[in-house]
């Protein structure tokens, strides 16, 4: 163990990268998006120092440096900085070593690349509205007694974590400025040691909803609109973030044989249905996703976004509820040009349910819906008990949960493993989806 710390100390001392006097790691790392040969690791520290993030193959007593960075700051100097790696080894185990100064304060943590298998069983965990408020109004209810539901889901046996949007509420106006959207995510992070270690675990990708972007249910007037996209892709870490000519949160991801198209559906969102092309994304989003799906060979195709999309009981914000002809000219795209395997996940609504719509498609939809994890818990709603739409034994109210999603068997015959489970790890309900189902 000696020996071990004197040899990444040694040589970790030969690169530096930011230069000055002694600093201090607030929060991190957090796992960002991670492949067979990259890997991107977010830090947040306060101060100036010769410091460095790097990752260590034991095995093979190997070094792997950052490519490349990206950060911003405060007023106070505190930065938030993403780390790129690559060049790694496929299905390689990396311990994250971070030194600041002439100081190694973390060897503790790795995080693993993907096999190079093009099938391979995986699972992940989602889940969203992560409501945590400051000690001075909620120390006895947020994070309180709930925050348990983070010890199951940190110890829990998955691959990544899936963040459905609402991961950190901007409250009390805290969306009206840069200083105060930075200093809202960097607490919530520091003061919450579950959660900060929730995103340490595995990687981890997110979408934004209305709290993590500005007011309750706000929309592309919302006149912070940049600033908020500066800061929520500088404290999360998902491989890519829109396009130069189509700025926004999304992207896409492959995890072996699914891929992962995570939207945003709420930069260019529109108030209600407005006549124009993909209201609720913005038409050239929209563009891109219907593209994207056509062209995708995975056998599961998550859309992911932060509103629920086939519900059409629900007098709350849902895609089909308030841009119908869009949502209904995405399903048709989906008939028309025969995409197999799509699969809806949603969050926003403070329950959980699984959807399944059969009147748009050439196969049934799906739209797993999975809220909240921390956030104030639903009423009972009559027209989701008495929702036709809704899978039976699959709604979840009044109480906290999170989901989790395994993708398992022989290629052909995949299958697609509905999880939902309460906040002490205790299974609500289990739901199959047959690859076969899907086509």
């Amino acid at each position: 163990m000696i020996y071990r710390f004197i040899l990444v100390h040694c040589l970790l001392s030969a690169f530096v990268f930011v230069q000055a006097q002694k600093a201090k790691l607030l929060t991190g790392p957090m796992i960002g998006s991670t492949t067979t040969h990259s890997s991107k690791i977010w830090i947040a520290y306060e101060g100036k120092a010769n410091n460095i993030v790097a990752l260590y193959d034991s095995f093979r007593r190997e070094v792997k440096f950052p490519n490349g960075l990206d950060y911003i700051k405060n007023k106070k100097n505190q930065i938030a900085m993403t780390l790129d790696f690559t060049e790694l080894r496929p299905a390689t185990k990396y311990s994250i070593l971070i030194k600041l100064g002439d100081k190694v304060v973390q060897d503790k943590l790795s995080v693993r690349t993907l096999s190079e298998d093009s099938i391979k069983d995986f699972s992940f965990l989602i889940g969203s509205c992560f409501m945590i408020l400051p000690d001075a109004l909620g120390k006895n209810y947020f994070p309180g007694r709930h925050k348990r539901i983070l010890r199951p889901m940190i110890e829990a046996d998955v691959d990544f974590n899936l963040w459905l949007g609402d991961n950190c509420y901007y409250i009390l106006g805290q969306w009206k400025s840069y200083e105060r959207m930075f200093k809202r995510q960097l607490n919530m992070r520091i003061k919450n040691k579950l959660y900060a270690t929730y995103l340490s675990s595995r990687p981890n990708y997110a979408i934004w909803d209305d709290h993590d972007f500005g007011p309750n249910d706000c929309d592309k007037s919302f006149p912070l609109r940049d600033t908020s996209l500066k800061i929520f892709t500088h404290f999360w870490a998902n491989e890519q973030w829109g396009f130069d000519t189509m700025p926004g949160t999304y992207s896409s991801f492959n995890q072996y044989d699914s891929e992962f198209f995570l939207t945003d559906d709420r930069y260019n969102r529109s108030e209600r249905s407005d006549g124009t092309d993909g209201a609720i994304l913005g038409k050239d989003q929209f563009a891109w996703l219907k593209s994207s799906l056509a062209k995708s060979k995975a056998t599961f195709k998550f859309i992911v976004t932060g509103s629920q999309v086939l519900n059409r009981k629900t007098e709350k914000e849902c895609w089909m509820n308030e841009f119908p002809e869009h949502t209904n000219e995405l399903l048709n795209f989906i008939k028309e040009n025969h995409i197999t395997g799509v699969i809806f996940l949603t969050g926003d609504r403070h329950l959980t349910h699984l959807i399944k719509d059969e009147q748009n498609s050439f196969y049934p939809l799906y739209d797993f819906t999975c809220s909240p994890v921390l956030s104030f818990v639903s009423e009972e709603h009559e027209i989701e008990m008495n929702n036709p739409q809704v899978v039976p034994g699959t709604l979840v109210q009044k109480q906290h949960n999170y989901g989790k999603i395994s993708i398992s068997g022989l290629q052909g015959n995949r299958v697609c493993t509905l999880f939902d489970y309460d906040e002490y790890g205790a299974l609500l309900w289990k739901y199959e989806i047959n690859e076969k189902e899907l086509r």
